[in-house]
């Protein structure tokens, strides 16, 4: 799918989701100032979300240029100029150093993650003691599910297979994935708090790292 249909399918039809693991994440980690590092961010719809119902400052990680071009115009769009920047990077080597993020989120790009227990530990590294991750994927909740696959029928937008685990995905995308066993991953990673889920409205690993 190219970054325009994409970037407006994630921009209108699928918005609410974006807004529902923003909440989602909040309550579960209860961060909301400091550093936020999105990665794999595509063009910041997540991050995006979290900035309108927090203080926090935001980093847009993603290997793509095109990608992060997006997020720069959104970040315009949303106001956010003090508050976020791009960084066109790898999360199997993210250049910050150690301790300097608060939180780190993710939706839809852990399924392609080459090595997720190389980027797990990266992300464990940039966090900041007390500081938390919240990364995987879904599409919400079941009934945010089927109105916006009914939406999407409406506008004639085929709703899009999952990739790579089950409950997650981005809105498309080419290539499928292998299934992977998370717990497995982060058993691999020597991640001392953890926990990888899997439920309804998809499937998140949560990080902690203790004071």
């Amino acid at each position: 799918m190219k970054i325009s249909r994409y970037d407006e399918i994630a921009r209108g039809v699928n918005a609410p989701i974006y807004e529902y693991y923003a909440r989602k994440i909040k309550k579960e980690t209860a961060v909301v100032e400091g550093v936020c590092l999105d990665v794999g961010s595509s063009g910041g719809y997540l991050g995006l979300a979290l900035a309108r119902i927090t203080d926090l400052e935001f980093i847009f990680l993603d290997v793509s240029a095109d990608a992060l071009e997006s997020a720069k115009l959104h970040i315009i769009e949303d106001g956010l100029q003090e508050r976020a920047k791009t960084l066109l990077a790898d999360v199997h080597c993210i250049p910050l150093a150690d301790g300097s993020v608060n939180l780190v989120i993710s939706r839809g790009s852990i399924p392609f993650w080459q090595e997720p227990a190389k980027a797990l530990s990266e992300i464990y590294r940039v966090l900041t003691p007390g500081g938390a991750a919240y990364v995987g994927g879904g599409r919400g909740a079941p009934e945010m599910q089927a109105l916006i696959r009914q939406e999407m029928a409406r506008l004639g937008i085929e709703w899009p297979e999952m990739p790579g685990h089950t409950g997650g995905s981005g809105e498309g995308g080419s290539g499928h994935p292998p299934q992977r066993d998370y717990r497995a991953i982060l058993k691999q990673t020597g991640i001392p708090a953890c926990k990888a889920t899997r439920g309804d409205d998809g499937m998140w690993i949560h990080l902690w790292k203790q004071i």
